[in-house]
């Protein structure tokens, strides 16, 4: 079996063909070289870091070392002073702090790019070519080649002069150069060290940009009928979308629908008096007068009943048998007066809004009927054959029986029974508290209070 073993080497991205870093594209990502000014302050801020760790050493070791330098006392006075073991301490203390200052700006500036000075004149250093972190053995090369220059004749003036010689106008000084490191400013442009700003920077340059769509030609029907010959909109299609109308050749055009069956012409409906009627209604015109109303029903006196035949008077033929009921004659059409404003008919009605109150605690009461709130309300006396609510209240702020809500039109009706801690209705984030006794009226979005219980309004 071969196994295959994935680089994880990934591609540097802003070099050009030879390799080296573009300019351009760390401007495009938003990085900022790092002025000159800063930077001295930058080295300023350190090296006052560096001597104020000298100080043991400067007041506690230096003078003696003085004195046996200069001849003042020899070596065996030196080793037999009386101050001795206190230059050796103050001396290996300067020296033990010097270490740790220089391991540990070492690590900062291989790492996050930083030191004392860096970060106090907020600047950073990173890989020139990545645009990432430098490293620590970049660094330690960037230290030891500005150690080298610092002890050459006239190393010194040239060093401060070489960022000003950058041909790629960043600013890199030749230990700089030797590390493959570059300051930036964090404050003016994008910290490098912000992994996910950084991230959307790259993505946003290695976007290709959007190319730009062929201008399509205009839906609006020009008043010029030769400004706009190529395109001319058309009716709506089946789909409800409206398309270009092609240009009729003068054939004959295709029939759409059920052409076998023929077309048999509608006859309007002619009324008594020639007016057309429509549904049972038979229409009039507005200048036309409404007929009178008809009468009211008359009840008809019953017939009376036929006298005795008398003996002169033949009998009377046997009556006949009972036709069948006559039809009802058909109503009279209602008349529509055609031209007259159209009549509005009545709304169905509307059913009572319906409201609950919904605590603050989650606890919802719908209130159809009356009913009486409190810890352990009691309606009898107070409102006959409302329902008892029971409100849980930990603080003991709710009486026994507090208040009674009822169902009213736009709202609530809430009554307050002499409660100890009062009730009240906020609208609007007013509070307007109810008398002893007192009642108000709580519309959908007020909140009602009893006691320290709060319940909102709602309409259902």
């Amino acid at each position: 079996m071969i196994w295959e073993i994935d680089d994880e080497t990934r591609p540097i991205e802003g070099v050009d063909a030879q390799g080296r870093p573009d300019p351009a594209y760390a401007a495009a990502l938003g990085l900022v070289r790092a002025p000159y000014g800063r930077r001295a302050a930058a080295a300023l801020v350190d090296a006052v870091v560096w001597l104020a760790l000298q100080l043991p050493f400067l007041l506690g070791a230096l003078p003696l070392l003085l004195k046996l330098t200069s001849g003042s006392i020899s070596l065996y006075g030196f080793v037999n002073h009386p101050q001795f073991v206190l230059a050796v301490v103050m001396a290996g203390a300067s020296v033990l702090l010097s270490l740790i200052l220089l391991v540990v700006q070492l690590v900062l500036h291989g790492r996050r790019g930083l030191t004392i000075g860096k970060a106090v004149a907020g600047i950073r250093s990173v890989n020139v070519l990545t645009l990432e972190r430098p490293g620590v053995g970049r660094v330690l090369l960037r230290d030891l080649v500005l150690s080298a220059v610092a002890i050459l004749p006239l190393g010194l003036p040239l060093f401060l002069i070489s960022p000003v010689l950058d041909p790629d106008r960043r600013g890199r000084a030749w230990h700089d150069k030797a590390g493959r490191l570059w300051l930036v400013d964090v404050r003016k442009g994008l910290n490098p060290y912000d992994e996910k700003r950084m991230r959307v920077a790259r993505k946003m340059v290695r976007a290709e940009p959007i190319a730009e769509r062929a201008p399509l030609p205009s839906l609006a029907t020009s008043a010029d009928p030769v400004g706009q010959a190529g395109y001319r909109p058309g009716g709506r299609l089946s789909a409800g979308v409206i398309g270009a109308a092609k240009p009729y050749d003068g054939g004959a055009r295709p029939q759409v629908g059920l052409t076998d069956l023929p077309a048999a012409p509608v006859a309007p409906v002619v009324g008594e008096e020639g007016k057309p009627v429509l549904g049972g209604y038979r229409l009039r015109d507005a200048a036309e007068p409404a007929p009178p109303p008809a009468p009211a029903d008359i009840p008809t006196a019953v017939p009376a009943a036929p006298a005795a035949p008398t003996a002169a008077q033949p009998a009377p033929p046997p009556p006949a048998p009972p036709a069948a009921p006559a039809r009802p004659a058909p109503e009279p059409p209602v008349e529509v007066l055609i031209g007259a404003a159209a009549v509005t008919p009545a709304a169905p009605a509307r059913q009572p809004a319906r409201f609950l109150l919904r605590f603050d605690d989650g606890q919802h009461v719908l209130v159809s009927q009356a009913i009486v709130l409190g810890r352990r309300p009691e309606p009898s006396g107070i409102a006959a054959g409302a329902q008892a609510v029971a409100i849980a209240d930990e603080t003991r702020s709710l009486s026994k029986t507090h208040a009674v809500v009822r169902p009213v039109d736009g709202g609530l009706e809430i009554v307050d029974c002499h409660s100890t801690n009062g009730t009240a209705v906020l609208r609007g984030g007013v509070e307007h508290p109810l008398a002893p006794g007192g009642s108000a009226t709580a519309a959908a979005g007020d909140v009602v209070r009893i006691g320290d219980r709060t319940a909102a309004v709602e309409r259902v």
